[in-house]
């Protein structure tokens, strides 16, 4: 029923912007009651006792307050009530006579806070997603209201919500116009009658009627009377100035139950049913009502809920927190009839009712807090429960017109200026929020501390949120059985310290290479077909190079590294996580706009598009695989040449590719591995991961054998292999290593086929025997060069025969095709730990006796003196430091000396020398000359 209403004016009042509330009304309204004093200006103004008679259409008895909201509805408080003839007691408020309506105050800073609708809505108290407007008794209660955010109606009375039913021919009784146009807006109500009301028959009556008539226009009806004492007010405006507003959202609105829970107190005894219905009948009513808002998940075996923890989204829910939820439906629908199994019963039924036996989730949206995007469009679409969706973006993409052009100056200043640079960590950000696990690649970004990967990675975990982020450690993704079980779902995986870890990464390879992951909960049994594809993005970070147990194709081909280099200094840091949050929907927009074929050509196909990279990842390789280290630093690519892989033979490092790996590898403390593996890994490194040209493995009669790979000698200033760096000088050889000991084993680059030991001889082939008498007893050097120049006056021990042609500047060359070069130790990098110490097995106390004994060696100048060293020490710790630490120029010296008696070495014994003996003679060559020696007896051990 729509009624129209004539406003009752009069044109001899003052203009409304002309009347004021005097001092006195004041006090009693902002001083005494505590409303806001904008509110109070805008809705009271003072009147006399005429000019109230001229509203009211009939005699005031007394000047006083005139209330006047929007629309037609007044109200008068006289300053002294006054009682009619048949009137028990004097009314404290009067109104027109006639028709009437509710009264709504007016915002004193918005005119449209009535009319703007939808502006409303989003001012009202929410009750399960859906706007409720409070309605109250008393114009000062709905002010009250008002003021404090929460749209009040007020009505003049109890009872006056509906029209007379004098004013109907019928007798029926219609919503005042006020309330039934917002009615048919879809607005819910909160009745909230003064607190003395709830003990009412009369006025419980009416609030029963006044919802009756509201709830045919299918909207939500809720009581908040009796919620609350009368000690904690009368009035709802009594209750806001005594607790706070605060308070009365929480305790009151917070807690109001429907208007079917609130009638069901008026049921007599008699009506009320002696048992709650059966439970299926119950659960089949909850069904109904929540077939969009719970879920029994089959295989998970737990409760999704829909809209609990965000908009559009459906979270996992606990068996208690779903408990609640039905028991105060059941308290709300049943009353206190019912127990903990009744309870039970229905929620069990609910289960089956209620089951999803798969989850299928929409993959083509991307869900953010006011709406889903469709991928490639980026359509705006609103939520809906069928959609199935589980996680979402904490981003509202209204926001998104702001832009992010700081965070992208950050970017490119981290990135030192290089836009390719930002364009990976763009392309990464798309993966983390479309999780592109079929790309198979994790981020791995490596730098010092302060230069920025921790920014980036909470940039990545503030797009997707920090729910749908898992943090973890290689140590616990590897070792943790179940930590896969929670990181099952992560849009994003953050691991941290990765450095620190240096055993096996089989779980990470798994979860980036899209492998079915085994998946273990507390528990719960594991069955046949158990285990899950982790679909999201792995970023790992590390302040250094990350160390592991895998060298194999299968991890390397999966890292993306990208450099962190530039630190800022501590005075100008910023809290750039604060700095950056309003530019996260515009963030969002830039990563999402980027094509998908860009994206990929930046991720998978790094090396081609970003050629800065190529390089950081040869050297991350380097770094973290010793094989690679080793390649790099040791060998030439040389298409055709053939280079066998050989055993770990120390005299066969500059031949054998596996003897001078070992090598290599113990010099800088490794630990070597096995010869079959060596083999396979070396071919996975450069046919699979390095796809080097040329190089391919093979095997004959002699055994495994690289083609294309050659033992970069110390002269060799070839490209290396990974690096790809053109060397201006040569490195130092494999053999140019000093002991970590003593500082007492000369190193020398071995070119050697054998060596025999403790028995004195050398085999000396074509290339070159350099070594230098006169150096022998001189302090350990390093020989940058694989041969030795021999100046004018040099003298040798004859222990071998050689035609030497000597000239200014060249070397000794071997005339015998036969022998093979030897200058080093038999092992470069000698074992100590197998010295035979008769006293310690101390790793020091061998290292600094095996020295010693080296030094007395050294310093013999006759036989006697060695017997003597050999008497002190013993044979055992005297023939290992001639077999691991001596030269082969300090073997020379000492094999002449024992065949010397009480001679110095370089001195030739007169009248003693015969034909056949063997002695020392001191020479001095010109340039030019040729020199012969004879051999020693190749069987005679001339240690004593």
């Amino acid at each position: 029923m729509v009624t129209s209403f004539k406003k009752n004016t009069n044109q001899s009042l003052p203009a409304k912007s002309d009347r004021t509330l005097n001092s006195t009304h004041q006090k009693a309204l902002i001083g005494a009651r505590g409303l806001d004093a904008n509110w109070i200006e805008a809705n009271c103004h003072s009147l006399t006792a005429e000019e109230a008679s001229q509203r009211l259409g009939y005699t005031a008895k007394s000047g006083g307050i005139l209330l006047e909201g929007e629309g037609i509805q007044i109200q008068f408080k006289p300053d002294k009530p006054w009682r009619n003839d048949g009137d028990k007691k004097a009314p404290k408020y009067r109104s027109p006579l006639g028709e009437y309506d509710a009264m709504l105050p007016i915002h004193p800073g918005d005119p449209n806070y009535w009319r703007d609708l939808e502006a409303l809505k989003e001012r009202c108290y929410n009750i399960d997603g859906h706007p409720c407007l409070v309605l109250t008794e008393g114009f000062f209660k709905a002010i009250a209201g008002c003021s404090h955010g929460i749209p009040t109606i007020a009505l003049l009375g109890v009872e006056m919500g509906l029209t007379s039913a004098k004013a109907d021919i019928q007798g029926k009784r219609y919503l005042v116009p006020t309330l039934e146009r917002l009615a048919r807006a879809g607005f819910g109500f909160i009745i909230a009658f003064d607190a003395d009301c709830a003990t009412n028959k009369a006025v419980l009556w009416a609030q029963r009627k006044l919802a009756e008539q509201l709830l045919k226009f299918k909207v939500p009806v809720y009581s908040a009377t009796g919620l609350w004492s009368v000690e904690q007010g009368k009035g709802m405006d009594d209750y806001i100035q005594n607790n706070g507003a605060d308070k009365f959202k929480r305790d009151v609105l917070g807690k109001v139950p429907n208007i079917e829970a609130w009638e069901r107190q008026f049921v007599t005894e008699d009506d009320s049913p002696k048992r709650p219905p059966k439970a299926t009948l119950t659960a089949g009513k909850l069904a109904q009502s929540y077939g969009e808002k719970l879920a029994w998940h089959d295989k998970e075996k737990c409760w999704y809920r829909y809209e609990a923890e965000a908009p559009g989204i459906w979270s996992e829910e606990s068996d208690i927190a779903v408990g609640a939820v039905i028991l105060a439906e059941l308290e709300a629908d049943l009353g206190p009839i019912f127990g903990s199994a009744y309870l039970t019963d229905v929620t069990k039924l609910l289960k089956h009712k209620l089951l999803r036996k798969r989850w299928d989730e929409r993959k083509d949206l991307i869900p953010v807090i006011d709406g889903v995007l469709r991928k490639g469009t980026l359509e705006l679409l609103p939520h809906s429960p069928k959609y199935n969706l589980t996680s979402s973006l904490p981003i509202r993409w209204a926001d998104r017109s702001v832009g992010c052009e700081p965070i992208k100056a950050w970017m490119l200043e981290i990135m030192k200026g290089d836009p390719a640079l930002v364009e990976v960590l763009r392309a990464l950000l798309n993966c983390v929020i479309f999780g592109r696990a079929n790309y198979q690649r994790y981020l791995e970004a490596i730098g010092p501390g302060g230069t920025g990967k921790g920014t980036f990675f909470r940039l990545a975990s503030a797009l997707v949120g920090d729910k749908n982020v898992f943090p973890s450690t290689l140590k616990n993704l590897e070792e943790n059985r179940f930590e896969l079980a929670a990181a099952a779902k992560a849009k994003l995986i953050v691991i941290t310290e990765a450095e620190k870890y240096g055993g096996e990464v089989n779980v990470l390879k798994a979860i980036t290479g899209q492998d079915k992951n085994r998946i273990e909960v507390k528990g719960r049994q594991q069955k046949c077909g158990d285990g899950f594809t982790f679909e999201g993005f792995v970023m790992l970070s590390a302040n250094e190079p990350c160390q592991n147990a895998d060298y194999t194709s299968g991890l390397e081909r999966r890292r993306l590294s990208v450099p962190f280099s530039v630190q800022t200094p501590p005075e100008l840091r910023r809290d750039l996580d604060e700095e950056f949050q309003p530019y996260l929907a515009g963030l969002l927009e830039w990563v999402l706009t980027i094509p998908e074929a860009e994206v990929r050509a930046l991720v998978v196909n790094t090396n081609k598009t970003v050629p800065t990279l190529a390089k950081v990842r040869g050297e991350a390789l380097c770094d973290a695989n010793p094989l690679a280290d080793w390649l790099d630093n040791c060998i030439v690519l040389d298409p055709g040449h053939k280079t066998y892989v050989g055993l770990d033979n120390a005299e066969r490092i500059e031949t054998w590719l596996y003897a001078n790996y070992t090598s290599f590898t113990r010099q800088i403390n490794g630990r070597p591995i096995g010869q079959r593996r060596y083999t396979k890994l070396l071919e996975d490194l450069c046919c699979n991961q390095l796809k080097l040209k040329g190089v391919q493995r093979g095997r004959d009669r002699y055994g495994s054998y690289f083609e294309g790979l050659r033992i970069r000698m110390e002269n060799d200033t070839a490209l290396r292999p990974i690096t790809e760096v053109e060397l201006v000088e040569p490195p130092p050889g494999v053999m140019a290593n000093l002991s970590d000991c003593d500082g007492l084993v000369t190193a020398e680059t071995l070119g050697s086929d054998g060596c025999d030991g403790c028995d004195g001889f050398l085999e000396v082939e074509k290339e070159n025997e350099n070594f230098d008498v006169n150096r022998a007893d001189e302090p350990p050097v390093i020989n940058e060069t694989k041969t030795e120049i021999l100046g004018e006056g040099a003298n040798f021990a004859p222990n071998s025969v050689t035609t030497t042609q000597i000239s200014e500047g060249l070397e000794f060359q071997a005339s015998h095709t036969s022998i093979t070069t030897h200058h080093n130790p038999s092992h470069p990098s000698p074992d100590y730990s197998t010295f035979p110490h008769r006293a310690s097995d101390n790793y020091q106390a061998k290292c600094k006796l095996a020295g010693k004994i080296k030094l007395r060696l050294l310093e013999a100048d006759t036989k006697e003196e060695l017997s003597a060293t050999r008497g002190e020490f013993g044979s055992p710790q005297v023939e290992w430091v001639w077999g691991h630490l001596l030269t082969d120029a300090e073997r020379g010296k000492l094999r002449a000396i024992s065949t010397t008696e009480q001679l110095n070495l370089l001195e030739v014994a007169q009248g003693e020398a015969t034909a056949g003996d063997e002695v020392a003679y001191p020479l001095e060559f010109k340039i030019g000359d040729k020199v012969e020696f004879p051999i020693t007896d190749p069987e005679k051990n001339y240690f004593p």
